[in-house]
């Protein structure tokens, strides 16, 4: 078992000196590596040179390389200039060995903006000691005769989604029966490997491949006998909402709403509405919703949080088709609010106030000035004299139909 497991550490990382091989080396001037860079990109090659695999590959070589090479050079993680047209390179020579039609998007997408600096909430000390529980479990192993399980986590830890599909198929191979567990790290390893896709987007080809492996996955989990709980749909819906696949997402959820063992509870609640308001279903986001208030009449009453009204709103008064019929939920949803205890920010309910006027809702947008004063908010008063100026030309418009 110990001289399998380093045998596949040893191929992985020949592969990955194969890999790397097929770059400019930095011995020369990085202007002649940038040329004979250029030069590669800008003539067609042999699929299989660009993925560094003889002619003789195996399928799962071909996939192996495949994900280690579009993982490394997708516009998202590589800083390379030329990332975007490496990474399409590479899933054209892909679909071409494995005789595949990709519908991909151009992956020339700008990349979602850096988030804020964050602040530390707690002392050093207290960093410290987190950093060196976490490394303890990682030193334990070692010391242990490694396991595919454990092989194929610590993969995952570093990031290395290839490495550890590798170890699987190799575990596979040897007769060794995976665990619940190491089905639900790789599909959950699949996830966080993919591109979400936005609202009219279509997924990259690594999304779309990235996405049959879950499948497979999951339909080589249910023939080992090993039954899905309710974490395993929690990850099978976040896959498929993150590559775009809200109708079978949707699917997945009313599969756990009609069973007992499967019920699911806030966090299941907040993928959906995640999912749905990301990819731009707000209509299939206030439906969940409706089946939250639902349930929450039964004994099982999964809660709200933050993050829940959140989505919630921009699902309620986000422009687009339907806003209109959209924004009557919009009283439902500052009502629950309320009775929990949240208030939006000023800036949400300016937001809210201007979706209510462009779709002439003076009621919900009377409900939204209502939460704001109880909240302390001041409106934009450009907003506020519009629905006053609103609310009077509807008084004469009433008036003079009763006259």
């Amino acid at each position: 078992m110990r001289r399998l497991l380093y045998g596949s550490m040893a191929r992985s990382t020949s592969f990955m000196l194969l890999s790397h091989d097929l770059r400019p080396l930095a011995a020369g001037s990085r202007e002649v590596g940038r040329t004979a860079r250029h030069l590669q990109l800008s003539s067609k090659r042999n699929p299989y040179f660009v993925l560094g695999l003889p002619k003789d590959a195996s399928p799962e070589q071909v996939k192996l390389a495949y994900y280690k090479l579009a993982m490394q050079d997708h516009p998202d993680r590589s800083s390379c200039p030329d990332a975007a047209d490496r990474f399409a390179e590479i899933g054209a020579a892909y679909s071409e060995i494995m005789g595949e039609s990709l519908n991909t998007q151009d992956s020339t997408l700008s990349a979602p903006p850096e988030p804020p600096p964050s602040t530390r909430a707690f002392p050093d000390w207290a960093h410290r000691l987190h950093n060196y529980l976490e490394r303890l479990p990682v030193q334990l192993d070692l010391w242990l005769t490694p396991t595919y399980a454990s092989v194929i986590y610590h993969h995952l830890r570093t990031n290395e989604l290839a490495e550890a599909l590798h170890a699987f198929e190799e575990m596979r191979l040897e007769g060794e029966q995976p665990t619940h567990a190491v089905y639900e790290m790789l599909i959950r390893g699949c996830t966080i490997a993919m591109r979400r896709v936005g609202p009219g987007q279509k997924p990259d080809h690594l999304t779309v491949n990235l996405l049959k492996k879950v499948v497979e996955l999951w339909a080589d989990m249910r023939a080992m006998g090993r039954k899905a709980d309710y974490w395993t749909y929690n990850e099978l819906i976040r896959a498929f909402g993150k590559a775009g696949a809200v109708p079978q997402a949707m699917e997945l959820f009313e599969q756990m709403c009609g069973s007992v063992r499967l019920l699911p509870e806030e966090r299941a609640f907040n993928s959906m509405y995640e999912l749905c308001v990301l990819s731009g279903h707000y209509n299939e986001a206030l439906k969940v919703f409706a089946e939250h208030e639902e349930m929450r009449k039964s004994l099982w009453k999964p809660r709200y949080t933050p993050v829940s009204f959140s989505l919630l709103l921009t699902a309620a008064a986000e422009s687009g088709p339907a806003l209109g019929a959209r924004l009557d939920e919009l009283p439902k949803v500052l009502k629950i609010m309320t009775r929990h205890g949240v208030m939006p920010r000023q800036e949400t309910c300016d937001r809210l106030l201007e979706s209510c006027l462009n779709a002439t809702k003076l009621s919900v947008a009377d409900d939204v000035i209502t939460i704001a004063n109880r909240a302390g908010h001041t409106l934009n008063p450009v907003l506020v004299k519009r629905f006053e100026e609103a609310v009077t030309l509807q008084a004469v418009a009433d008036g003079t139909a009763e006259n």
